[in-house]
């Protein structure tokens, strides 16, 4: 085989690769392609103004994955701001710690969480950001009570995550899918004790169709007794 054909080879079979990936509804490995395309449709201002922060403010990006939020709260909190990205996962935490790196972002703390707790300082945060990761939490009871420790009062909390194909199944039903109906987490964030503001049911929906869901809460304004 010539030179040019050992070439060709590899890249027919990346293409290929590509569409099987784009057929099956997941992402391309391209990072920055992928980024691309969700800036299309996440609604990115819209989340940044249901957080209301800004310079200075003090963010979790809970469950951050990749990074793309991360990276985004980060430019708009500014340099006397701080974001926790939290992940339990050490290739994600690695992949996080990089990003940071890599955007010149000092203002990105990367945080190992558990699954029972988000290990974030208390009552210090203006806000808490949780996408397309609350359906993953078993432990969610849990996690709520430790979001809402972090909060200052006042503190804003905004969920969004992907809508069930069928929103009459049962919680469990929704998850093994891993996907969760609005209406379920509402109750839980109320049960939580925090107060909701918003819900969204059809926040966002892909070129796929692909839909989210987002709700905004917050810790209440006044100190509750004894907390």
């Amino acid at each position: 085989m010539s030179r040019q054909n050992s070439q060709i080879v590899p890249y027919r079979h990346l293409r290929l690769l590509i569409l099987l990936l784009l057929a099956a509804g997941l992402p391309p490995a391209d990072g920055r392609a992928q980024s691309n395309d969700r800036d299309e449709w996440q609604r990115v201002p819209d989340v940044i103004a249901a957080l209301d922060i800004g310079g200075g403010s003090q963010v979790a990006d809970i469950g951050a994955g990749n990074g793309y939020f991360t990276t985004h709260l980060a430019r708009q909190v500014g340099a006397s701001g701080a974001v926790f990205a939290v992940e339990i996962g050490e290739s994600e935490l690695s992949r996080l710690r990089r990003l940071a790196e890599d955007e010149g972002l000092e203002n990105i703390e990367v945080v190992r969480g558990e699954i029972d707790d988000p290990r974030l300082p208390e009552r210090s945060l203006d806000a808490v950001l949780v996408v397309d990761a609350y359906h993953e939490m078993t432990e969610y009871e849990q996690m709520l009570a430790g979001m809402r420790r972090a909060l200052r009062h006042g503190g804003r909390l905004v969920i969004i995550d992907l809508a069930p194909n069928d929103g009459t199944a049962s919680r469990d039903r929704q998850t093994d899918s891993h996907r969760i109906s609005v209406e379920f987490v509402e109750q839980e964030v109320l049960a939580a004790g925090f107060e909701v503001l918003e819900s969204d049911p059809e926040f966002t929906s892909t070129r796929r169709g692909t839909r989210q869901w987002m709700l905004v809460a917050r810790r209440p304004a006044q100190p509750e007794t004894g907390l």
